[in-house]
């Protein structure tokens, strides 16, 4: 443990509560399975509540292999001003807690609020739509997706869209002194990165 992050080991089933700052960290479920039962399952699971003060976020961490030459995962985890990410070290799993920095990725699940410095930002609602052609057929899906931005007494509620295909560019929302790069969304969590530009 140091000044702004601790490092959590954890064991197959469930783990211990820790008490971290104001937090109390509850990795309910650890789960690692050694052999997938197929591509889209995961290879190691954590089930996560948070409690702060009455309030309660509960989550999970995945790692998996969504191909065989390459890992995804859906974590670090931001809620309020803390990252939740997996440390994994062969077969030694562990939870790193610490506080959200500038220019490192995050994922932010719905409904929750992300801290950095002073921005507040809250992934508040998406809203599911597609096209069709003139026979009636689907051509294209996509989110419409919604996230307040606030700092100090300023709030601006920001809209994007995805396609649901691969970008060539990351989407860039830019806010007062903040750039605000949207690197992944689905319904449940949108992955995002903050750069500040002291600049200004």
């Amino acid at each position: 443990m140091t000044n702004d992050s601790i490092t959590i080991p954890l064991v197959a089933g469930k783990n211990l509560s820790v008490q971290f700052e104001a937090l109390v960290i509850e990795p309910v479920n650890l789960f690692i399975q050694s052999k997938l039962l197929n591509t889209n399952s995961p290879q190691i699971q954590l089930e996560l509540n948070v409690f702060n003060n009455n309030k309660k976020y509960a989550t999970f961490l995945w790692c998996y292999d969504a191909f065989s030459d390459r890992k995804k995962t859906n974590y670090p985890k931001a809620y309020q001003n803390y990252s939740f990410d997996l440390k994994i070290e062969k077969n030694d799993v562990a939870l790193v807690v610490t506080k959200l920095e500038f220019g490192k990725p995050m994922f932010i699940d719905l409904g929750q609020t992300a801290v950095i410095g002073n921005l507040q930002i809250l992934f508040k609602d998406h809203i599911g739509e597609w096209s069709e052609d003139i026979n009636g057929n689907q051509t294209d899906a996509f989110n419409s997706y919604h996230m307040s931005l606030s700092e100090d007494d300023e709030q601006k509620t920001v809209s994007f869209t995805s396609l649901n295909k691969p970008a060539e560019k990351d989407l860039i929302i830019e806010w007062k002194h903040y750039k605000i790069m949207i690197l992944e969304d689905s319904e449940k969590a949108i992955k995002l990165m903050v750069v500040k530009n002291d600049r200004l």
